[in-house]
């Protein structure tokens, strides 16, 4: 997990240059989301890298920003969940299914 001082909004614009424009928050409403009209399997996915925001003068603004992708079509997307009391039980349930890559050896200018 990478801690940065960078906002949400900048690593997104970050992770958007990279290909994560996927929303993958859609996992957390059927444990799989459609592509083609086809529903992807969430054993399929897997966490690329975990950013952790801590809001400077607002506690409630900590969250988790999590840079997955699909392993059978490669399309990246990004979920975002809160952080310790703030975060979504549903969503927790979703993320423990889903293995780390961790990928977090490699610059990605962030």
């Amino acid at each position: 997990m990478l801690f940065t001082e960078k906002s949400v909004v900048e690593v997104l614009a970050v992770l958007r240059k990279r290909g994560y424009t996927e929303d993958f928050n859609l996992l957390e409403e059927n444990i799989s989301y459609v592509k083609d009209g086809v529903a992807v399997d969430i054993n399929d996915i897997v966490i690329d890298r975990v950013y952790r925001f801590t809001g400077m003068s607002d506690m409630d603004d900590e969250s988790t920003l999590y840079a997955m992708h699909n392993i059978k079509d490669g399309l990246k997307g990004v979920f975002i969940n809160g952080y310790g009391i703030y975060s979504d039980s549903g969503a927790n349930k979703v993320l423990a299914q889903i293995p780390e890559r961790n990928l977090d050896n490699e610059d990605w200018g962030i």
